[in-house]
């Protein structure tokens, strides 16, 4: 299979955590079985995981640790912000959707009136819920589809 190592590379990463979808799995399986240096390169990624896994603290520098703990930081700094953002997200658009939803499905002012002029129409009732649910479940599957492209996203290190 003809493909460029180095676009390979960021791939491999995305493979041993098993974040690639199907269709990036299979290339990349189809890639590994025909080049050698691919292949090679997982089995130092491999590595370099389990020495990672097995490091002493104890013998690092101590600009080692340094380096370290600000990464530690900085990445939980980051996961902290985008969590409490999409809590707050879904916390305004779940309540705002759902009383909507409640005064459109209960038809409140109708029942509250009687008046026929004050019904609203029964597409409505359906549709604005349904149309919301949709917009709801498209915008957090665009989202988890981002963050999962982001850790394989072979740009992230470009500095202009």
């Amino acid at each position: 299979m003809k493909h460029d190592c180095k676009e390979t590379e960021p791939l491999l990463s995305g493979y041993l955590e098993g974040e690639l979808t199907q269709s990036e799995r299979q290339r990349v399986d189809l890639i590994l079985e025909d080049c050698k240096a691919c292949a090679g390169t997982l089995e130092e990624m491999k590595e370099l995981r389990q020495k990672e896994g097995s490091m002493n603290c104890e013998s690092m520098t101590t600009e080692g640790k340094r380096k370290l703990r600000r990464g530690a930081e900085e990445g939980a700094g980051a996961s902290l912000g985008q969590w409490l953002f999409l809590g707050g997200v879904l916390l305004v658009y779940g309540t705002g959707a759902y009383l909507l939803c409640v005064e459109l499905v209960a038809d409140a002012k109708f029942a509250e009136t009687g008046n026929e002029e004050d019904k609203f129409p029964m597409l409505m009732r359906i549709g604005v819920p349904t149309l919301l649910l949709g917009l709801g479940i498209l915008f957090f599957t665009v989202l988890f589809q981002r963050i999962r492209a982001a850790k394989t996203d072979k740009y992230t290190d470009v500095k202009i």
